[in-house]
């Protein structure tokens, strides 16, 4: 049965629950933004799309549209013009709409200047081929002025043949532009067209990627909510475990290794659980103990003034039958009734060492001398028990606090019952060694050893594996050491056996007299290590 806790010490955890419900959080808004940003851009891609054509291509289509519908009449104008009867009127339309088809061509190729500074690399550079096909229709139609001046010459002087000659040139002229126009035109519209079928390609794949982005998103959701509960599901153990202990269920239970602040909750909530489990099963041994005492001191006071007369009576029977001649089976009788007699003055004596045990007086003492004086006097018991004791005392141990008798009583208690463990002779292993802030005195048999079952009781006060005895001796025992501050346990042997452990404090310095007392040790342990 372990006295100290099983559990390890608790330390700062080294990612706390709020940290990791926080990232996860955190996991969901990052998937969110990236799903918000996706949107966004797209949003932003489709508005420059469409800036692109509301502010680019179509200003150019509308003022190409208006430049073929002059350049178109023009065409017309010049077809009609052997049937006019006041070619001065003619002259000075064809020339306002010449000066106007100026105009038009410089207005469109600034919307398409517009256009390349808008747009796209793609849409620059289709701007560019835009604006040199109008330079290349400009330049065509460029030399309408000379061609307008020969042929109202002609017109001046009735020159017919010079006029027809003029005409079939302008008329060319023209018309070419006009198809020249219309092919830029065809142009603009696909270059619109091609815009059009893109920003739509890319709102579909938007549209794919957003309902992707939001299935990522929604399935970090719903991860980062099982995660959570998963993270928070050890309180609902804990919770349980404190509803157990509330219904008095005080035995320890083992619990998943967790380095969060719920696994600290969970190991502190066991710990405390064993504690009070053992706080409670310590205050019910010291009332046992404590009634029993009660009960030894007035049973053995009413029962030693008999006894002592008993044994008193037998002593002058002894002594009237030794100066008799009576049958040996007489003196066989009153050796039998001595004995017994004998055996209940023990018996009340150690009922009153349990009612009448005292505190102890604790003193700085060098633990390790002490115990190897223990192992030398109770040596000749064991070598009659066919016990060897082998000892290991380690090198400079700081001094302890105890009480030296009673320690010398816990020590004798826990060797003859390491002794009684194996009736046919064997070892028992005796140890003191440092451990942390305590002084560790170890008893290891090589018995048959304890179930587990029977281990957790051993301690108990009249409980008792053997068929003869009060049970007291480990009771006793374990009041002793916690009387010292102490603790005492008892576990398997790795190999077989029962290992005992008994931890004393150690001596603070300014009760220690650390100077001298490793000397002292040193003398005392002279040939005390190994086989005694």
């Amino acid at each position: 049965m372990s006295a100290r806790a099983s559990f390890p010490p608790a330390g700062p955890p080294s990612r706390t629950v709020a940290t990791r419900i926080l990232l996860s959080f955190a996991v969901t808004l990052l998937a969110f933004a990236a799903t918000a940003g996706v949107s966004v851009l797209a949003q932003k891609r489709t508005a420059e799309d469409s800036e692109e054509l509301a502010n680019g291509y179509v200003p150019v289509a509308l003022k190409l549209g208006q430049l073929r519908a002059v350049q178109s009449t023009l065409a017309s104008l010049v077809d009609g013009i052997p049937d006019e009867k006041n070619p001065l009127s003619m002259r000075i339309l064809l020339e306002t709409l010449s000066s106007v088809r100026r105009s038009m061509v410089d207005e469109t190729r600034l919307s398409m200047q517009n256009l390349r500074a808008l747009g796209s690399d793609d849409t620059r550079q289709d701007a560019l081929a835009l604006t040199g096909e109008l330079d290349a229709a400009q330049a065509s139609f460029g030399a309408d002025r000379a061609f307008l001046n020969r042929l109202f010459a002609a017109f001046d002087t009735s020159d017919r043949d010079a006029v027809n000659r003029e005409l079939v040139g302008l008329g060319g002229m023209e018309h070419d532009g006009v198809k020249q126009l219309k092919t830029l035109a065809e142009h603009v519209e696909r270059g619109m067209t091609t815009l059009s079928a893109s920003a739509r390609a890319r709102e579909r794949r938007a549209i794919l990627q957003l309902l992707l982005l939001a299935t990522l998103t929604l399935a970090v959701g719903v991860a980062v909510s099982i995660h959570t509960r998963r993270l928070l599901r050890p309180l609902e153990r804990v919770t349980e475990r404190a509803r157990a202990v509330a219904r008095g269920d005080l035995t320890p239970q083992p619990i998943d290794e967790s380095e969060d602040e719920i696994g600290q909750l969970a190991s502190a909530f066991e710990r405390m659980v064993g504690a009070v489990g053992r706080a409670q099963s310590r205050a019910v041994a010291n009332e046992r103990l404590a009634a029993i005492g009660k009960m030894a001191a007035h049973v053995t006071h009413e029962i030693r003034n008999p006894l002592s007369s008993i044994g008193l009576n037998i002593e002058l029977l002894d002594e009237e039958l030794a100066t008799s001649h009576v049958s040996g089976e007489a003196k066989s009788l009153l050796t039998s009734i001595t004995r017994e007699v004998q055996r209940l003055e023990n018996l009340s004596e150690e009922y009153l060492r349990v009612a009448r045990l005292p505190q102890p007086r604790m003193e700085a003492e060098e633990l390790a001398g002490t115990v190897h004086d223990i192992v030398v006097f109770a040596k000749p018991e064991m070598d009659r028990a066919g016990i060897e004791i082998a000892l290991e005392l380690a090198p400079d141990l700081p001094p302890a606090l105890f009480d030296e008798s009673q320690i010398r009583q816990a020590l004798l208690n826990m060797m003859r019952n390491a002794r009684e463990s194996m009736p046919s002779g064997g070892r028992i292993d005796v140890s003191v060694k440092a451990d942390g802030m305590s002084l560790v005195v170890g008893v290891d048999d090589r018995g048959a050893g304890i179930p587990d079952d029977v281990r957790t009781r051993i301690f108990d006060p009249f409980f008792s594996t053997k068929g003869e005895g009060t049970g007291l001796g480990l009771a006793i025992t374990r009041q002793i050491v916690e009387a010292h501050g102490g603790t005492i346990t008892c576990e398997a042997r790795a190999g077989g056996g029962t290992s005992f452990r008994i931890f004393l404090p150690i001596a603070p310095q300014r009760l220690s007299g650390v100077s001298s007392v490793p000397n002292v040790a040193t003398k005392r342990r002279r040939g005390a290590s190994g086989t005694t």
